[in-house]
């Protein structure tokens, strides 16, 4: 079990060129079974991926236990010959907290050198794609966690989780989980999965399945606008009879990459909006935000403030 794990890994960092020999890999563990996981086979075939690893965890001040838990992640990274950082947060209890404390995760781990990688598995792809399902979202957010997207990567995207805790049983890991989990929006999603498979089996496969076929197609979406981009934006405008003689696929990536690229988040009903909006009149706006709206002049659109 542990040599096959250990190989499938390595098979998908390579088809997924997720680093380069030699290059620094920043390996996020937070103490819990699935990135103890992903350190230990790390650690462990080294000598074949030629990664040079660093392991970064997190004492969020919010628990008690966080400092016994850091010092886990940093004895069992020493014994497995990686170096390791332990970074203090001093989070305050109280709103967002959760997202507070993912927002100073992230910031830190970006300000470190190489690629970053986590422990996210194939059963996380399966919950996310189903999440993001039940909030209604499109194409790309049903593509899923992608094993590879700028510095980030995701080492264990090709193991699902009985095989996550059959290798951490089989190879004596320690692990703590936050008892936060169970409460969490995943773990409310995981009790789902007996259910679904009364419909049909192995639902966790059939949604990785789903996000992989899905993936592809975005991809080829977003290279269809890259090669039409510089056609429709100029001087910051947006020529938008240029626009609409695509299909409407292209057309709201187009609209929504524009707003992007002058730092602007439209909501999806925005998006909605702006794709059939069709004004007459030179100066006829559609208001994003109090501070921002977009205008018509002459069949271009342009960003205007307030």
């Amino acid at each position: 079990m542990g040599k096959r794990v250990q190989n499938q890994v390595l098979s998908h960092i390579r088809r997924y060129n997720m680093w380069a020999h030699g290059d620094p890999v920043v390996v996020a563990v937070s103490g819990g079974v699935d990135s103890m996981v992903m350190l230990h086979v790390l650690a462990t075939t080294q000598r074949s991926h030629k990664g040079r690893l660093h392991v970064v965890t997190f004492d969020h001040g919010l628990r008690q236990e966080s400092t016994d838990e850091v010092e886990m992640v940093q004895q069992q990274a020493n014994e497995w010959g990686v170096s390791c950082t332990v970074q203090s947060l001093g989070l305050q209890k109280g709103p967002n907290v959760q997202a507070r404390a993912r927002d100073a995760r992230r910031a830190f781990l970006l300000s470190q050198n190489g690629v970053i990688a986590t422990g996210h598995h194939a059963s996380d792809q399966a919950e996310t794609v189903l999440f993001r399902m039940l909030r209604g979202s499109g194409l790309d957010g049903l593509q899923g966690l992608r094993p590879k997207y700028g510095r980030w990567v995701k080492p264990l995207t090709s193991l699902y989780k009985h095989e996550v805790m059959e290798y951490a049983i089989e190879h004596n890991l320690q692990w703590i989980e936050d008892p936060s989990n169970q409460e969490s929006t995943r773990g409310v999603i995981r009790t789902i999965w007996s259910h679904l498979e009364m419909i049909r089996p192995n639902p966790e496969k059939s949604m990785g399945l789903t996000a992989t076929m899905l993936a592809r197609d975005v991809e080829f979406l977003n290279r269809c606008v890259e090669q039409v981009k510089q056609d429709v934006q100029i001087e910051g405008s947006l020529d938008i009879g240029e626009v609409h003689k695509h299909h409407l696929a292209i057309q709201v990536r187009l609209i929504r990459g524009w707003l992007w690229d002058h730092g602007v988040e439209p909501t999806r009903s925005q998006l909605e909006q702006l794709l059939h909006w069709r004004p007459q009149k030179n100066g006829q706006k559609v208001q994003l935000s109090a501070a921002v709206h977009v205008q018509q002049l002459n069949g271009h659109w342009l960003l205007c403030s307030g």
